[in-house]
């Protein structure tokens, strides 16, 4: 069930649209550095010297610190686009509005196959190779052996394929092959629909 959107706090509602708004400067800023096209990935501080110098460059000289130093040395090496793009990434994905709560038999179907898997990791048979070549009919009850039934090696020992009548005139395109195919068929083509 949905929440709705008037029973969120206000805080949820900020995130979400402050999350879209560094989406928004994290596609400006990508968007900038392909512009500039001076090599594959453009660091923030190059990127913001090259859009904004003067004022960038002001920035730095008014408000030096070694705060500011160990960001221009780390982060703003990063590309801008990324620096935006994560908390947007985080913000949206965490302050969304609708968010479903999973029902619990939805989920129990969706994770039947991990859970499976982990038995198996258990049970160490992860990488058992299905073969039938160790079932034999001697380890069956005895009731169901009969002697007149054959193993597949010797059944197909004699087994032949039925003799393929050939036709007069063969049929040259695939509407008059599915004509002469429907001509053999035992139930009519009309009662199938």
């Amino acid at each position: 069930m949905r929440t709705p959107s008037h029973h969120l706090p206000l805080s949820t509602k900020i995130g979400f649209l402050l999350g879209w708004l560094f989406f928004g400067l994290a596609f400006l800023l990508a968007a900038a550095e392909a512009v500039m096209g001076r090599s594959f990935i453009t660091s923030t501080n190059d990127l913001l010297v090259a859009l904004i110098p003067g004022k960038w460059i002001a920035f730095k000289l008014r408000y030096d610190s070694v705060l500011l130093d160990i960001l221009l040395q780390t982060a703003f090496q990063l590309p801008g686009w990324l620096l935006a793009g994560i908390p947007a990434g985080f913000l949206i994905w965490t302050c969304r509005p609708h968010r479903e709560e999973l029902d619990p038999e939805l989920y129990d179907s969706l994770t039947t196959f991990d859970r499976l898997a982990e038995l198996a990791k258990e049970d160490q048979a992860l990488d058992d190779d299905p073969t039938f070549q160790e079932y034999h009919l001697e380890d069956y009850d005895d009731d169901l052996h009969r002697e007149d039934v054959k193993s597949a090696k010797e059944y197909m020992k004699d087994w032949y394929p039925d003799p393929v009548e050939e036709d007069e005139e063969p049929a040259h395109g695939p509407y008059e092959r599915m004509d002469k195919a429907r001509e053999k068929m035992s139930i009519p083509f009309d009662k199938l629909s």
